[in-house]
C-alpha cells in the first residue's frame, strides 16, 4: 500500500499527516536514508518546464498538484478540496484550508491561480488550451467551464505542480512530501513536517550528479550507494539487490532546425531516429527495441547536434546518434552546450540537430502527442489540445510524423535496488513515488 492510499484508507480527514503510532501502516517503517546518483545535472528544477529532466524523475517528491492519478487509473482531490462543483455555467474547485509549503509559506487561490497561470506560460501552453483561466474569490477557483472531467485530467498534470507565487527553479519550494536542498553539490530531499498529504516516509535522499553511468553503476556494486541508475553494478549485480522499473517520465528527442536547410522538415527526425538499429543503443536503456527499419542515416548539409554539456546519458545518446546516422559529406559531429545555450538555441531554431528532453505529461497517446508538439512548436501543441486526436496508447515515436522532432527512446526510471528499499511506483503511472517509499529496516 502506498502512502496515499494509505492515508485516503485510514479516512484520515483532510489527508492528515501520518503519525507512527497509526498501527495499520502494518511493516512500513518511518525514518531511514537513501543515497543515489543519476546521469543528470543538479541544479534548478522548474515544474512548468516541458524539458525539465529533474523536475520528471524528482518533480513528485517536491510538488503536489491540485487532483491526482490514483493507482487505479481514478482522478482524485489533492490539494483541492473536493471534486469540481457545478456553479451555474462555472465550476468551482475549493482549496484545502491550512496548506502550507516546505518552506513555511501559507499556500491558497491566489497561489494556484498563479501556478496555473505560470505553467500556461511555459509547457503547460499546449495542455492547458483548452481549459479557460480561473477567477479567484478567495475560496475557490471558478473555471468558466462545466467540464469537469476534462479540468481535473488538466489540473492531475505533474506539468500543472502547484507552487507559491514567486517561485524561483534554483530554490524550490512545494507542498510534497519531501523538503529542496542543497549539500556538498548533492541535491537534499528531507521529510517535509508540513507536508500537505503526510511527510514522506523516509527521513532523507541524497542524489548526486554522476559523471557518467558507470558511476551509478560502480557505487551501488560496492555498497555506497541504494539505487543503481539502469542496473545492479557494472561489472557484476550486486547481492541482495532487485531490479526496478517504473517505466518511462520521457523521451529523448532528436529536432531538426534551421541549419539543416531541406532536411528541417515534419517527420524527417523520426526517420532518422527510426534508422537508428536498436542494437547499436540498446546499452543505453531506451525502452523496448522499435522495429527495424532501412538505415536512413543523415542526408541534409554537415551539422553539429547540440546536447545540454551537463547531462551524461544525453551526451552519451547523442554520440550514438552521430556515430550511426553520420555519412560522407553529411557528418553529424556532436556540441555539448550549456542548458541555458541549448534553451536559446532551440528557442530561435538557430541549429542544425538538437537532443533533449520531453517530459510525458499525462497518460495516454493523445497527451504524448502534446507533449512532444509543445516542445517543437507550441501553436501545434494548441491546436492538437483543442481538437484532439482519438488515439489508444500508442507508442510515442509514432505520433511524431507531422513534427520537426523524433523521438529517439525513453527516459526510463529503472535500476537496481537494495532490498529492504522499498520504492513505490507513481499513480500516474509514470516514474516513482518516493513520498511512498520506504525502508524495512533503520
Amino acid at each position: 500500500m502506498n502512502r496515499r492510499a494509505f492515508l485516503a484508507g485510514l479516512a484520515l480527514a483532510s489527508f492528515a499527516p501520518f503519525t507512527p503510532s497509526a498501527g495499520a501502516r502494518g511493516r512500513t517503517i518511518v525514518g531511514g536514508r537513501v543515497a543515489l546518483r543519476t546521469p543528470w545535472p543538479i541544479g534548478p528544477i522548474d515544474p512548468h518546464r516541458i524539458d525539465d529532466p529533474l523536475a520528471a524523475i524528482f518533480g513528485e517528491a517536491l510538488f503536489d498538484t491540485l487532483y491526482a492519478q490514483s493507482p487505479d487509473g481514478q482522478i482524485v482531490p489533492v490539494l483541492a478540496e473536493t471534486e469540481p462543483e457545478p456553479d451555474g455555467a462555472n465550476l468551482r474547485v475549493k482549496l484545502r484550508t491550512g496548506l502550507r509549503t516546505a518552506r513555511d509559506k501559507p499556500f491558497g487561490t491566489k497561489d494556484a491561480a498563479a501556478s496555473i497561470a505560470r505553467a500556461r506560460a511555459s509547457g503547460g501552453r499546449g495542455w492547458l488550451a483548452d481549459i479557460p483561466a480561473p477567477r479567484d474569490d478567495g475560496r475557490a477557483l471558478v473555471f468558466p467551464t462545466k467540464d469537469a472531467a476534462r479540468l481535473t485530467r488538466a489540473l492531475a498534470s505533474p506539468l500543472v505542480a502547484m507552487v507559491p507565487i514567486g517561485y524561483s527553479p534554483e530554490s524550490p519550494d512545494g507542498t510534497g512530501p519531501f523538503r529542496h536542498g542543497i549539500r556538498d553539490g548533492a541535491l537534499l530531499l528531507t521529510r517535509n513536517r508540513l507536508a500537505a498529504r503526510g511527510p514522506a516516509f523516509l527521513d532523507e535522499i541524497t542524489v548526486r550528479a554522476a559523471p557518467n553511468v558507470s558511476a551509478s553503476l560502480l557505487a551501488f556494486e560496492g555498497g555506497s550507494d541504494d539505487i543503481g541508475w539502469f542496473e545492479r553494478g557494472l561489472h557484476s549485480v550486486r547481492a541482495g539487490s532487485s531490479r526496478f522499473d517504473f517505466g518511462a517520465v520521457g523521451w529523448a528527442v532528436l529536432f531538426t532546425g534551421r541549419d539543416a536547410n531541406d532536411w528541417d522538415g515534419p517527420g524527417i527526425a523520426q526517420s532518422v531516429a527510426d534508422g537508428i538499429p536498436y542494437s547499436r543503443v540498446a546499452n543505453l536503456h531506451l525502452g523496448a527495441a522499435w522495429p527495424e527499419t532501412s538505415v536512413q542515416g543523415w542526408g541534409g548539409p554537415p551539422v553539429t547536434l547540440i546536447v545540454r554539456e551537463d547531462a551524461p546519458w544525453l551526451v552519451d545518446v547523442a554520440n550514438a546518434i552521430a556515430a550511426t546516422v553520420t555519412r560522407p559529406s553529411h557528418e553529424v559531429t556532436v556540441k555539448p552546450v550549456s542548458a541555458a545555450e541549448l534553451a536559446s538555441r532551440r528557442a530561435s531554431r538557430m541549429f542544425g540537430l538538437a537532443l533533449d528532453v520531453v517530459r510525458n505529461i499525462a497518460p495516454g497517446g493523445a497527451s504524448a502527442m502534446v507533449a512532444l508538439a509543445t516542445a517543437d512548436n507550441p501553436t501545434r501543441a494548441q491546436e492538437i489540445m483543442q481538437h484532439p486526436p482519438k488515439l489508444g496508447d500508442v507508442a510515442a515515436r509514432t505520433l511524431t510524423r507531422t513534427l520537426r522532432a523524433g523521438v529517439v527512446g525513453e527516459v526510463r526510471v529503472v535500476g537496481g535496488r537494495v532490498n529492504d528499499l522499498v520504492l513505490v511506483p507513481s499513480g500516474s503511472g509514470f516514474g516513482f513515488d518516493l513520498g511512498a517509499s520506504f525502508r524495512t529496516k533503520r
